[in-house]
């Protein structure tokens, strides 16, 4: 089964598209809400979603509230179980869009609108998160949001003001023409942080300090990230990018799959078998390839735009 969450946006017309949707493997839609309605949460722009532990965590990202929600279930119905963290609890989640656990007990969020990638200690129960102390990687006598692990290049995000921290180890960004971009998808793997910062065309990689390790070569608009047997998988424009992950982190280089080639690719997910499947921002469609990423049949239509997927 395959959990996706969509872009969203426009709750008043369609709330359902805002929800989790649940495919079967031939790509028929089991159910367009997996997540329960809750009194007081607005489900609208979802976007990182996993299962960790006992508990699946979402990613909610509307203008109204923003956080990482905590749900508890099976199969295609989880109930509420609370806000793991929001933006009344840590000041660094503002438009959040991903996250990663490491096995250390910490969590980590990345979020647009502040350009950061926030740390928070994991409570005992898995249920909430509250902001680690900052890096220290980080300048000693700099000034940063509570829980921040990977800073921005610009400092004027946030009320109040950050000390920036330049390239290659703070995160770029852009707001030039109408859209803005900033940091996005996150992976932990092999005792590292792995980063996509989309405005420098680049995937970085950190250690559990904080500490920068190294880079991809500049690619186009990487965006989504996933680990799978041993190397790093990156979505964001047009091609699919791969590279061997290294034991120590450093720095590496993303090649395109041969081949492979989605419009606007978004959302990436293994199954057990290797199988793969993606997801086109722009063609509102997933595709489903074998282990030597040939096309699998698969005919999967979808109501919005494909942010996240999940394989369950």
């Amino acid at each position: 089964m395959l959990f996706v969450t969509l872009h969203g946006g426009k709750p008043q017309k369609d709330p359902h598209k805002n929800n989790v949707h649940a495919y079967d493997t031939r790509g028929k839609k089991i159910t367009p809400s997996v997540l329960d309605d809750t009194e007081g949460v607005i489900l609208d722009e979802l976007r990182g979603i996993q299962l960790f532990g006992k508990y699946l965590y979402v990613v909610n990202a509307n203008r109204m509230q923003n956080g990482l929600l905590c749900y508890q279930g099976s199969d295609s119905s989880y109930r509420f179980v609370g806000k793991f963290v929001s933006r009344e609890t840590c000041k660094g989640i503002l438009h959040p869009f991903d996250f990663a656990f490491d096995s250390a007990g910490y969590c980590y969020v990345s979020s647009q609108d502040t350009n950061l990638v926030t740390r928070l200690k994991v409570s005992a129960d898995g249920r909430t998160g509250t902001p680690a102390p900052v890096s220290s990687a980080l300048p000693a006598n700099g000034k940063f949001l509570p829980g921040t692990f990977v800073a921005s290049s610009v400092g004027n995000l946030s009320e109040p003001s950050t000390t920036a921290v330049p390239p290659p180890m703070g995160l770029q960004y852009s707001a030039e023409g109408k859209k803005t971009h900033s940091v996005r998808g996150l992976v932990w793997v092999n005792n590292a942080l792995y980063v996509a910062d989309q405005p420098a065309g680049r995937v970085k990689v950190y250690d559990s300090t904080g500490k920068f390790l190294g880079e991809s070569n500049q690619v186009e608009s990487p965006v989504h990230i996933v680990a799978h047997e041993g190397s790093l998988y990156v979505s964001g424009a047009n091609e699919v990018l791969t590279a061997q992950l290294s034991k120590p982190a450093g720095d590496f280089t993303l090649v395109a799959i041969r081949g492979l080639q989605i419009k606007n690719g978004c959302g990436m997910a293994f199954t057990g078998s290797g199988h793969f499947y993606i997801g086109s921002r722009t063609k509102n469609f997933i595709w489903k390839f074998d282990a030597n990423f040939k096309p699998m049949e698969f005919e999967c239509t979808l109501p919005d735009n494909p942010e996240f997927l999940l394989h369950i």
